[in-house]
């Protein structure tokens, strides 16, 4: 009897201690995480203007158009049928088409397609991702998938139209870059005023070449984040700030199962979830299967993983601008050149450095970073060796138009480049 006695008294005292230790574990982590929220807010706060109109976008998928311009500089017009040439040798492999849709993301309208015609995803590629809460165009190609499986596709809020036979494969970054036409509403400026501050803002030629919200996050701008945590190879962080840690702009749904998940009541947040937190269930259904942060992190799809490291790089790009904003955009000695254009650092394991005063910006931000090249070579997830990027980018023909409580401003950029980052030079009152 005094055996079993002091036996449970064991037992009770480990699980005690396991849970003194779990609850730590939650505490030091959830510091953490509040600190590095606080520490990285989005950080694009310069302007090349005083002016401003106010007002709001996005309202409806109406209100933001984009249009790819392919390689070739044909734009991909909604509603506009383009005829391509088929390939006179076609090899039967690939087929390309134009996608135009509304309210979907880029990734989900292609898996939804690749689900109706019976193919994995990987059957399918794209040269760059278009916004969800927009109508938007873009040729996409795929491998191995019949055209008259693609023809039969019917999807609410998706077409698929322009097909082409071809042996090319599209790849990441095979675009020349996109048209937008944006409706901005209820600007705070009216008659002549505002007729005077567009005909100004309308006369930049080139902007401040942050990436935008998109690249953080529209929604739950953490993605960054979430990079900087898994250069550091802290998982667990990465993998709670994730698909936990509610924030104030999370819905009622996904706020309770994000509270399940810090409270590490997996089972439960998987099935509280939205079935459209897709990534989020698939973490979670992976990490209940391993028991390991980081292999949760590896079931999502390569292009995603790399997403967050390369949110970070582009956290830290905008810093770039920040600081040289200072000196201004022309060239400078020591800069390294674009179409002579000075560049700032996508630091990577191979990152070049500029000299002089933008040499100088990239190692402060570098070395405040406490960055080493190897942090850069994940092992299983992925390596990424740096760039170079413009930091300010050209506009192309840009014009605007009145319509009644509203203005639509047109104008082209050259892929990699933001749109909203044209947009709150317009919309973004200036505090001075």
């Amino acid at each position: 009897m005094y055996i079993l006695i002091i036996k449970k008294r064991k037992e009770e005292s480990k699980k005690n201690l396991k849970e003194k230790l779990k609850k730590y574990r939650k505490k030091l982590r959830d510091s953490r995480i509040k600190e590095k929220l606080k520490e990285m807010p989005l950080n694009m706060n310069k302007y090349l203007s005083n002016l401003y109109t106010g007002g709001e976008i996005k309202k409806y998928p109406e209100d933001f158009i984009v249009e790819e311009i392919t390689p070739e500089g044909i734009i991909l017009e909604v509603s506009k049928c383009i005829k391509f040439k088929d390939e006179e040798n076609w090899k039967g492999n690939y087929i390309h088409f134009t996608l135009e849709k509304r309210n979907w993301t880029t990734l989900d309208a292609i898996r939804e397609i690749a689900n109706r015609v019976g193919k994995q995803r990987k059957h399918f590629g794209f040269a760059g991702n278009k916004d969800k809460y927009a109508i938007t165009t873009q040729r996409v190609g795929c491998f191995n998938v019949k055209l008259e499986d693609l023809m039969k596709v019917k999807i609410k809020g998706i077409v698929l139209r322009d097909f082409q036979k071809t042996n090319k494969k599209i790849r990441l970054g095979d675009l020349w870059g996109n048209r937008f036409t944006i409706r901005v509403r209820n600007p705070e400026i009216i008659g002549e005023e505002l007729e005077k501050t567009l005909n100004e803002l309308c006369k930049l030629k080139y902007f401040l070449n942050y990436y935008g919200i998109q690249r953080f996050g529209t929604t739950r701008p953490i993605t960054h984040i979430v990079g900087k945590f898994i250069i550091e190879r802290d998982w667990e962080s990465a993998f709670h700030l994730y698909c936990g840690s509610p924030l104030p702009y999370d819905d009622e749904k996904s706020k309770l199962a994000r509270e399940l998940v810090d409270e590490e009541n997996f089972k439960e947040a998987y099935k509280k979830f939205p079935r459209c937190f897709f990534y989020e269930r698939r973490m979670i259904k992976a990490y209940m299967e391993t028991k390991n942060y980081k292999k949760a992190f590896l079931y999502l799809p390569p292009y995603l993983r790399c997403m967050f490291i390369n949110a970070y790089q582009s956290y830290l790009f905008n810093e770039i601008i920040n600081k040289r904003y200072e000196y201004g955009f022309e060239p400078l000695e020591g800069d390294i050149l674009i179409d002579n254009i000075p560049t700032g650092a996508l630091f990577g394991y191979k990152t070049k450095f500029a000299s002089g005063i933008q040499g100088e910006i990239e190692r402060e931000i570098y070395e405040r970073e406490y960055l080493k090249p190897e942090d850069f070579k994940i092992e299983d997830f992925g390596s990424f060796i740096g760039d170079r990027r413009k930091l300010v980018e050209k506009i192309y023909n840009m014009k605007y138009w009145i319509e009644d409580d509203s203005y639509i401003l047109q104008f082209c950029l050259k892929k990699g480049s933001y749109a909203t980052s044209i947009l709150r030079e317009f919309i973004e009152k200036k505090i001075k």
